[in-house]
């Protein structure tokens, strides 16, 4: 076997090891007032497209991968979304093991390693992946508080300006609900606080952005003019927490 291959497998066999599988669960119950499943799959689609648009080449790979591996959190956060949510959908049974190979995915550090990791979540995605994955998953270690700030703040702008020239309703209200599903990994992330007494505050905010977030994105959608309001909320719940914590 030759060192490169070497590599590769021991890539894999470390993480086919994703410890996710604990008795835990996202603290807010998933419901569509929260996200729909059309909304979540519709988004997985898309992440899932432009992940492998950045696959085509080594070149496309080294010019994108760190938007990829943060593309590849956000799958892994809609894919336990739908894993957990209320509401059958097509790709809820499949949604554990996608989960985990956008996780692989997050943490490949080379261009064949990216794509061995997402060869195995679109075989997730197809039901091609043997045996069943726990459900249940820590959502404070899906993802850093840390790198979600960047996302969020990226989906946010992204809000912003469909609010101001609305094209896609159906599209633009996927960001408010991007965030409102991150709020929620950023829920058990409490490193930033310093206080542990502070970390029920921490989580209270968290919980109030995620309620107006899941708001935005439903009137966005319906193109209520309360869409607004419910986001510039959102936005001062965050800016709240950043003046308390500074995360």
């Amino acid at each position: 076997m030759t060192t490169r291959h070497a590599t590769i497998g021991a890539f894999l066999a470390t993480a086919l090891l994703i410890a996710v599988g604990v008795n835990a669960a996202s603290p807010r119950k998933l419901t569509s007032d929260v996200a729909t499943p059309g909304d979540l799959t519709a988004e997985l689609h898309t992440l899932l497209t432009s992940v492998e648009q950045s696959l085509e080449s080594t070149d496309s790979y080294n010019s994108r991968h760190e938007v990829l591996k943060r593309q590849a959190l956000q799958i892994a956060i809609f894919a336990q979304a739908l894993a957990e949510h209320e509401m059958d959908s097509p790709l809820r049974k499949f949604a554990p093991a996608m989960r985990n190979a956008a996780l692989m995915l997050s943490r490949a550090g080379a261009f064949d390693e990216a794509t061995l990791a997402f060869v195995r979540l679109k075989d997730a995605r197809d039901g091609r992946i043997t045996g069943t994955p726990a459900v249940d998953a820590d959502w404070g270690k899906l993802a850093r508080a840390s790198t979600l700030m960047h996302l969020m703040k990226e989906r946010a702008e992204a809000t912003r300006r469909g609010l101001r020239r609305p094209k896609d309703p159906d599209v633009e209200s996927r960001n408010a609900m991007a965030i409102a599903l991150m709020i929620l990994v950023v829920h058990g992330d409490t490193q930033a606080v310093k206080n542990p007494a502070d970390r029920p505050v921490w989580q209270e905010i968290c919980l109030e952005v995620q309620s107006h977030m899941s708001s935005a994105a439903k009137a966005i959608k319906t193109r209520n003019e309360a869409a607004a309001d419910h986001f510039r909320m959102g936005m001062e719940a965050c800016d709240k927490c950043h003046q308390k914590f500074k995360p």
